[in-house]
Parts: structure tokens; sequence; C-alpha cells
């Protein structure tokens, strides 16, 4: 589970487990014994938009203009999606070699860049069990569209190509290029458009706004991927957190869904070095 900008991994996993579903349900931890459940932590990053260093997956300039300064998002999506690349490989060697008893999560710019960690699976036989996203975008979004968009339902490379580059597409292309070729090469047999994914988001999110929720959905749905959309209102944070107890709920009952099962329950917060 991905903490936000300016939060830590043992602060999202104390804030996460202090969320009650309804007065009869308890906690959500209490759903899932024998869960084993891993906050990783960001590094410091200097964030252009409040002039300080802070705990930041990427450096997101501005989300009123997702695409302003796009460039200086570059280094870090790389190198968080690699860094969490390497601890999904570790947990499923834990699992040995279970991948689908995997979930992925997070909040805000941890859904986000876990968003971006979820298209860079490349296995086409095998998948996680799930995504859970709140309050997220898509960092790229319109770019990500163009280059995969579509894929599942092409015959070949060729006729799936773009003739027009940017920056922006490039960098996508160094990412999800190994995503696209295996999608390319294994159509609707490819394990990625059969992941389950949960987004939520608030309507009244004061920090993500909804249309950026909406975008994220709808270029997962021009990928493949099925997305469950709930809407909320009146959470806490102006609208930027788990809406109580409805969306915790709806999380519960998305991860009972999907069946995912673990040995043994533990809290891990990991530090990115």
């Amino acid at each position: 589970m991905l903490h936000g900008r300016g939060s830590t991994g043992a602060e999202f996993a104390e804030e996460l487990f202090s969320g009650r579903l309804s007065k009869q349900d308890g906690y959500l931890a209490s759903h899932f014994p024998g869960w084993r459940w891993v906050f990783p932590s960001c590094r410091m990053l200097w964030s252009t938009a409040f002039q300080e260093e802070m705990p930041a997956w990427f450096e997101a300039h501005s989300l009123t203009d997702i695409t302003a300064k796009q460039n200086l998002q570059m280094d870090g999506i790389r190198e968080s999606v690699d860094y969490l690349l390497q601890i999904l490989k570790v947990e499923v060697e834990r699992l040995g070699g279970v991948s689908i008893n995997i979930v992925l999560g997070g909040i805000s710019q941890g859904a986000a860049v876990g968003l971006w960690t979820l298209l860079c699976q490349t296995r086409a036989k095998s998948r996680i069990g799930g995504f859970v996203g709140a309050s997220c975008w898509l960092p790229f979004a319109v770019d990500v569209e163009r280059f995969l968009g579509g894929v599942c339902n092409t015959k070949n490379l060729e006729s799936s190509s773009i003739s027009e580059t940017s920056d922006a597409l490039t960098f996508v292309e160094s990412m999800l290029g190994a995503t696209k070729q295996s999608l390319l090469e294994n159509g609707g047999s490819h394990a990625l458009p059969s992941t389950p994914v949960f987004l939520g988001h608030g309507i009244d999110d004061a920090y993500v706004d909804i249309s950026l929720g909406r975008q994220a959905r709808d270029v997962l749905a021009k990928i493949g991927i099925v997305v469950q959309w709930k809407e909320y209102a009146g959470a806490e944070e102006e609208g930027h957190w788990l809406k109580e107890p409805e969306k915790l709920e709806d999380i519960a009952a998305f991860l009972r869904a999907i069946g995912t099962h673990e040995e043994r329950v533990d809290v891990v917060n990991e530090k990115i070095c």
C-alpha cells in the first residue's frame, strides 16, 4: 500500500488501519487475518510547487494541469516503479511464485505511481491479484492512451505504431514498450487486462479533481482493463481521503471478491534506498 505525497508508509498504515468500516464491522485489517500488509516509503524530493523537500514518489509540479513540466516527473516515476517492482518480486518469491496473491494499492500520488507499476507488469501468463486506488490520477495519461489504447485488439505491432513523437511519448515508450510488445504477442490471453482494479474518488476532492480519476479509469478501460469505479462525497481532508465507512467497506468487498489469501499477518514499513 503506497502513501501519498508528504506522508510515509508508517503514517499511511496507522491512518488506514484506524479507519472503521462501521461500528459493527470494525477495522479493515481485522477482515483479512493472515494477510501481510507492506507499506513502503518513498524518498525525499525537492518540490518545485512548494519550494521545499518532502516525501514524494515523483515530482508533480501541478495537479491543476498534470501536463505542466512533465519532464520533472520522469526520473521519479522511473526510479519509483523500479523500486516497487523489486518489492513485488520479493513478495512473489515469499509466496512461492504465486503472484495472484499480491494486491497493489495506494492513495493519491502513491496510487498514481502504483498504476504505473501495474502497467509495467510484462508477464503474459501471470498477474497480481488486483489493484486498489484512492483519489488518484494517471501521469502521462494522454500518452499512455495513445501508446497502449486498443493494443489488446491489435493483431500486429505495425498497425498500432505512432508516427508523432514527443518527450512525453518517448518516456512512455521507454517505460511501457515491453508491456506493449507482450500484449501484442499474446493478445486477449495476456494477464494484464484481466487484473481486477478498484478506483474510488471523492466528487469533492479539493486536491486531485475527480476528472483526473475518471480520466485514469477511461484510459485503463481503453487498454482493456475492467475498472470497478466508485464516487463518494464528504470524506475528510476536503474529500481527499477514504470516505468512512462507505469507501472502506467497498474496498473490503473488492478484496474479498478477488479472493487472495496469504499465510500470515504482518505490517512491514520499508524505506526506499
